[in-house]
């Protein structure tokens, strides 16, 4: 009898291990798909811009851009707005949304973007295209494009992790100036 309670309890001991992993693991590949949905988002916009999508209204030469927004205030960590910068400032505004709004599933948010090359962490970020090139123009906080970034990190989280030590609850989605866009472990 005493054996068979030992190998139970040793069975349910490697049980539970194995589900408490399973949960993380399970956690780690959703982050990581919802980083690569984003990115292909982007990458979606950048060949939008470069191919001259019209949208009916021929224009063709119009920027193309992704808005990302994180202020408490206004923003939403969930989201994210495809839009046209019909203007060519680099800046989205509220009337150049193309209408296609990303959202971020309800487990993860952006947690933190920046600029490399550029001082501290933003609360909104616009990343523009424009035909003919690849490259990405970075705009910070809608006030000014900035010329000094080498790239932009957009860090998506599980929501509610404490910690910021890269582990498996965050990924960054990097958009180089030069237009490559990659999901990296921070």
């Amino acid at each position: 009898m005493i054996e068979l309670m030992v190998s139970i309890a040793i069975i349910v001991l490697v049980l539970t291990v194995t589900l408490t992993r399973q949960s993380s693991f399970n956690s780690a590949v959703l982050l990581r798909s919802e980083a690569f949905n984003i990115a292909l988002a982007i990458r979606e916009i950048q060949l939008g811009a470069v191919s001259a999508e019209s949208d009916g209204s021929g224009e063709f030469r119009a920027l193309q851009g992704v808005y990302f927004d994180i202020r408490a205030t206004n923003g939403n960590p969930r989201q994210y707005i495809l839009f046209r910068d019909r203007d060519n400032d680099g800046i989205h505004d509220t009337n150049e949304a193309l209408g296609i709004q990303g959202s971020i599933d309800p487990r993860f948010e952006i947690t933190q973007m920046q600029l490399v090359g550029v001082a501290g962490s933003q609360d909104r970020l616009s990343i523009v295209f424009e035909r003919p090139n690849f490259d990405a123009i970075f705009n910070q906080n809608n006030s000014s494009v900035s010329t000094a970034a080498t790239a932009a990190r957009i860090r998506l989280g599980l929501v509610g992790a404490t910690t910021d030590n890269c582990g498996d609850d965050y990924r960054d989605i990097e958009i180089t100036s030069a237009g490559q866009i990659s999901v990296v472990n921070c």
